[in-house]
Parts: structure tokens; sequence; C-alpha cells
């Protein structure tokens, strides 16, 4: 479908700069964007008390909306396109479309719905939803399946035999397990190959809160502060990390299925991949040779896996989790 001269507004979390790229998808496309946060601030406190409960912060979440439905009352949108939407409540949903009555209602989310508090009083609002995780999709009879997505900034010509200077690598944000499973992960790694290399980024937004995890989660209790980094990468110089190594360690949150935009990445780069999620297999790019999928709690890292090449993969499968292939599903009717 196209997007050429469509008005569009667009609300999105502030996260590593992948909203900036859908928007510049958008308006490659011959869009008109108007972008927002979908939180009405981006400091720690309050992304953590909408996360507890959006209704915490409903008096100052349903101002932040109604200036903005306000200040654009006379833009006539096409679309108004919501990614993830936690801090936005039915009762927005539906001053929305009492601003902008011949709008088309998108929604997108790239957490599992079941983390995200009172979807089910607003999913039904939407005239298309889609989720990347496939349980949700099973939940909700009107939400549609739809992974994640690489950016521009993986989208060049890689050969996979080139010279790699690293066996592993592990760039995430810090939640859950991830910090204990990926020790499991390197110490299985080590019967293999004692004298693997590895680089791994562990990231967390505020050094206050990652204090607080510590003292009440038993999952953060071993994590050393030495060892957390408070500046995400750059999606350029994730791709650029990536591209040195020759196996991608995914560990998705315990609570989710769906599969991470680092599992996209590596497909993009055409790396092998060692993950927890085993709904991974459901793809049509899985491939036991090039994918591993382990017990998060007793990894078992394969001789076979880590010494054998990687397998090439057909440009169209990969071509297919593009951010252009992404934007066309999404606007596709």
């Amino acid at each position: 479908m196209s997007l050429n001269g469509k008005r569009i507004l667009f609300f999105s979390p502030k996260f590593l700069r992948y909203d900036e790229v859908i928007k510049d998808e958008l308006e490659r496309r011959g869009a008109k964007v108007s972008a927002y946060d979908e939180r009405p601030s981006s400091k720690s406190i309050v992304k953590a008390l909408i996360r507890v409960n959006p209704r915490l912060l409903e008096a100052f979440s349903r101002k932040y909306f109604s200036d903005i439905l306000t200040k654009e009352r006379n833009s006539n949108f096409d679309y108004i396109f919501i990614i993830k939407g936690e801090a936005i409540s039915p009762e927005i949903i539906m001053l929305m479309k009492e601003y902008f009555k011949k709008s088309k209602l998108v929604f997108y989310s790239w957490d599992s719905l079941k983390n995200v508090k009172h979807t089910d009083t607003k999913i039904h609002l939407f005239d298309q939803a889609f989720s990347f995780d496939r349980d949700d999709c099973d939940q909700y009879q009107n939400v549609n399946y739809l992974p994640l997505f690489f950016s521009p900034s993986y989208n060049f010509s890689l050969d996979s035999r080139h010279p790699k200077h690293i066996d592993l690598i592990f760039i995430a944000s810090l939640h859950s397990d991830r910090y204990n499973v990926l020790k499991r992960i390197f110490a299985s790694v080590a019967l293999i190959k004692p004298d693997f290399s590895a680089f791994s980024f562990l990231f967390y937004s505020s050094k206050l809160f990652f204090l607080l995890r510590k003292l009440f989660d038993r999952h953060f209790l071993n994590v050393p502060y030495s060892l957390v980094k408070w500046t995400p990468l750059s999606q350029e110089d994730v791709a650029l990390k990536i591209q040195d190594a020759s196996i991608v360690i995914d560990i998705n949150h315990p609570n989710q299925s769906g599969l991470t935009m680092r599992t996209i990445e590596s497909l993009a780069l055409k790396k092998k991949l060692i993950t927890t999620n085993a709904s991974i297999r459901h793809e049509c790019f899985y491939n036991e040779t090039n994918i591993l999928i382990i017990d998060r709690n007793k990894p078992v890292i394969t001789k076979d896996f880590i010494f054998s090449p990687y397998e090439e993969i057909d440009k169209s499968i990969i071509s297919g989790y593009s951010i252009e292939a992404w934007i066309s599903n999404i606007f596709r009717r």
C-alpha cells in the first residue's frame, strides 16, 4: 500500500532510536509523520510507575495526550499508529477516535501483552493490532503476529566467511535472569573451548534503580556494578561489534516468546545464534546448523555447533525481516 501523502500520528517509546528508524522509513515512503513519545515522560521513575500501574499517573497522562490531540486537532490524519501504548488509556483512545473520526487506529506491541497492564480493556478499540509474540496472537483473536525488524544499520552485504575476532557476543539490556544465564552459557562453552573469546555489554538505564534491584531482586544480587553500562551502544556500533563475532547470544525474557531485536539483527548480519527462545523454531529462517536452542537453566553447548560454519540463508527470507517489509505489513490495508 502506498503511503505517499498519508498523514500519520505516531506514538512510540523512545528506545535506542528504533522509533526514529520507523519514522524515517515512513517518511522515506512519502508519509507526513507527527511523532510523540507514548509515555508522558521518559524519566525512570515515570516509566517505572507506568509499568507497575498506569492508573497511578492517569491524570498526568490524560493531560499529556489531551494537549497533543488539541495541538493536532486540525490535522487530517489517515492513521494513528501506536507502539506499546502503556500509558494510553481506553478513554484516551476514545478521545482520539472523537478528534480524528476518519483515522484508522493501528497498534503494535514489541513487549508481550501480558506484561502490559490493562491490555484487555483497550486492544479491541483498534482497527488493526499486531504483536511480536505468538502467544499474544493465540490469546487475542484480533491480534496478528508480526516479528520485529532490522534497521538500515544492518542492511549491508556481509561475507559470512570474513575472519572473526570474537567467538561469542552478547549485547542487551539487563533484566530478569539474563546475567546468570549468560554466566551458565559461558561456563558451558568453556568446557568445549577453554580459550574462547567473548564480548558482553549489559545496559541498564538508571544507577539508582539498579541499586534498588540489587536489594530486592535475587537475579540482580550478584551482578557486579562495574560490569553494567549506563549508556547504550548506538545501532551502528552494535552492528559493527556483531560483524566481528562468530556467534550471537540471545537470552529472551522468561515471560516472553517473541523474538528479540538482537535475533533479527543476527539474521541480517549472517551470524549463528545461541538462544533460549524455543519459539524461533516456527520462523522460516530456522536452521539447526545456525541456531542452537538451549535451556536457560541448564544450557548445553555442543562442539559441533561451536565449530561448524554458518550456513547461508536465502536473501529473500532475510529481507522479509527488514524495516521495509515490517512497514509494508503494518500498513498493508
